[in-house]
């Protein structure tokens, strides 16, 4: 009966063949747990482009006359909603120009977020003392497709975030994507360009499109393994089944 108990070892590695490489980032023989791997980043700094939303706040001694620079949303408070982040917050037009009450126009296009908020604290201070202003990039979205958890479109709150921050918004890759192609379409002036990532390479850290930019769209494609995911409920079947039957069997004869 020794050979069914070689069956039930077989069975149970088939039925766990899956390699934990193929679901894996960042695959490296230097990593260890028993010391700190340095890898250097290329931080971004976005530089404002037309058609971006600037949430712009100017605050002051007088509440009366820093309103006239602000807009109010709809209801005369801010909602925590993108709809009402939009509507109570200023577009770059087509020549990369925004439109300030009493200032007028202010030329952004190329600046930084930094850069914007510096402008036009200059040219506020001109009309306000002591003036504070507030510059926030609240168009900052990206595009998750493919074979992950939850497809969609997400935006970040944040100054910069990475692929793999990118990624769990979306609730990670499933079990079957390809982690050595991914996609990353990212616009540029006024071209599109695709960009393939392997995300099991540690030097994705390293590569400048580790960090997202506004309007980013990333594809993940699903592995040749889409054949083992789909026949798994059925393979598992196959294996409970062996398996109990070569334990009766085992038990019958002893």
């Amino acid at each position: 009966m020794r050979r069914y108990g070689y069956f039930l070892v077989l069975a149970f590695l088939l039925s766990s063949c899956f390699s934990s490489k193929k679901v894996n980032y960042i695959l490296s023989d230097e990593f260890s747990t028993e010391n700190v791997t340095s890898i250097p980043n290329n931080r971004i700094n976005y530089e404002v482009q037309p058609n971006d939303i600037l949430s712009i706040r100017v605050q002051s001694l007088d509440p009366t006359q820093s309103a006239f620079f602000n807009i109010a949303a709809e209801g005369g408070a801010l909602q925590a909603n993108q709809a009402s982040l939009f509507l109570s917050s200023y577009s770059v037009d087509e020549k990369g120009s925004i439109n300030l009450p009493i200032v007028g126009q202010l030329k952004v296009n190329n600046l930084t977020v930094d850069e914007v908020q510096r402008l036009i604290q200059k040219e506020i201070s001109k009309y306000l003392i002591d003036a504070i202003v507030l510059v926030k990039l609240v168009s900052f979205k990206i595009t998750i497709l493919g074979d992950v958890q939850r497809a969609g479109t997400y935006y970040i709150y944040n100054n910069q975030a990475t692929i793999f921050e990118a990624l769990g918004l979306a609730g990670d890759l499933r079990v079957t994507a390809n982690r050595k192609n991914v996609k990353l379409i990212r616009q540029i002036d006024h071209s599109s360009y695709v960009i393939l990532l392997d995300l099991t390479d540690p030097k994705i850290i390293e590569s400048p499109y580790y960090f997202m930019l506004p309007n980013d769209v990333i594809y993940v494609e699903i592995a040749n393994a889409q054949t083992v995911r789909t026949n798994l409920p059925l393979l598992g079947t196959l294996f409970a089944a062996i398996s109990t039957t070569i334990l009766l069997l085992n038990f019958i004869n002893d």
